[in-house]
């Protein structure tokens, strides 16, 4: 051996060492998980590869965490360490007792990336306390949202899993494919999938450059997608509006078109109903924004600054929205898919402005006039309320 390496094979020893004790302590204050990570970085070196303790501690460990497997998997590594031939013997039987007492059940959803809590019901006689003590410590952990697809080994025989029959047999693998109408009461809550969502009602906009706006008929698609806890999503809304021109009753613009994005979270509430909070930006166009218009040129400004104007223009207007909103839904799972349905509430406060040239089209004729705009910018609060449907696919 050379005296050049040993310091390191030292080094490495010790490493496995604390990793060891600090583990000993942890599952001495039942502190499982903790203790695993401790076990699990002692395997990473050198010395503890071939520690048969470090592997026979983390079988044990995995055990309590519900990993039959991994804790069957250490203990086959345990026992082909282990110098000892009575430490050897120990942790395979260990294993074998685990393989022919406990099968591996796959448990899937129609759809990847869900997550939900699970309801296990043992249908069978099981007279191991032990086992008994497993099951029901898995049942307990499941009443804790699950990410879907998963492995488990359950002790052998015969379950309901969110009333579907399953069967665990030892030495075989199990699947059972969840519908989606069997993923928890909560609904979208637990879908981890893109929904389509089809939003319309009626809104209004509130200013002094937009008093003479009537209320509009609002229609907004999304597209959804849950981020982990987070839901983000792409929005388009089309607003049919329509505005009184002065001595001249009330016009339609086309023009009312925005795009934009949201981040919100949902909660539920109990049962099927969820509440979503939502903040988003959006940018579009609003037209009906007026202007008085003076000088040979048809120099503009917002009504207020020009006291005698020779004309009044309604300009097509950009604005950024930014919004609050909250929706209430309820929903429903299907087999394959899950849709809801509920009122949104919005708020947009928005930032507008008038181009600084554009084309007035005169009322009642072909006729268009070009016009310049100064001091364009204007602000309006706009409130909307909508009926929203949801499907997730």
């Amino acid at each position: 051996m050379s005296w050049i390496a040993l310091p390191a094979l030292v080094a490495a020893k010790d490493e496995a060492q604390t990793h060891l004790a600090q583990a000993r302590l942890y599952m001495r204050k039942q502190w499982f998980d903790e203790a695993a990570a401790e076990l699990e970085q002692a395997t990473q070196t050198p010395a503890g590869a071939t520690n048969a303790e470090v592997w026979w501690l983390l079988a044990q460990v995995r055990y309590e965490l519900l990993d039959a497997k991994g804790a069957m998997d250490a203990a086959r590594t345990a026992a082909g360490v282990a110098s000892d031939p009575g430490e050897a013997s120990q942790a395979q039987a260990y294993a074998d007792w685990i393989e022919t007492s406990f099968g591996l059940v796959a448990i899937a959803a129609p759809q990847p990336g869900v997550q939900s809590r699970l309801q296990l019901d043992r249908e069978s006689l099981l007279l191991d306390p032990e086992l008994k003590r497993f099951v029901d410590r898995v049942a307990l952990e499941w009443t804790h949202p699950q990410p879907l697809p998963m492995q488990i080994m359950l002790p052998s025989g015969d379950y309901k899993i969110q009333g579907t029959p399953v069967r665990a047999e030892p030495g075989e693998t199990t699947e059972l494919v969840l519908p989606m109408g069997s993923l928890g009461q909560a609904g979208f809550a637990a879908l981890q999938v893109t929904r389509l969502e089809v939003s319309s009602g009626v809104g209004m906009l509130l200013g002094e450059r937009v008093d003479h706006m009537r209320p509009s008929w609002e229609l907004e698609l999304g597209v959804t997608q849950p981020l982990g806890a987070w839901l983000v999503g792409l929005v388009v809304d089309y607003s049919l509006r329509s505005y009184q021109v002065q001595d001249r009753g009330t016009t339609r613009q086309p023009q009312a078109l925005t795009l934009g994005t949201r981040v919100g979270r949902e909660l539920m509430l109990g049962g099927p109903l969820a509440l979503r909070p939502a903040i988003g930006y959006r940018w579009g166009l609003v037209p009906g924004i007026p202007m008085a218009c003076s000088g040979l040129n048809l120099v503009c400004t917002a009504p207020d600054l020009t006291p005698d104007p020779e004309i009044l223009i309604y300009a097509i207007g950009s604005a950024h929205f930014v919004t609050a909103e909250l929706n209430v839904d309820w929903r429903r799972a299907g087999r394959t898919n899950a849709t809801g349905v509920g009122v949104r509430i919005a708020v947009d406060q928005l930032f507008g402005q008038v181009p600084d040239q554009g084309k007035a089209l005169v009322v009642d004729s072909d006729h268009s006039l070009n016009y310049s705009s100064e001091s364009g910018a204007w602000r309006a609060t706009s409130l909307r309320m909508m009926a929203n449907f949801s499907h997730a696919f």
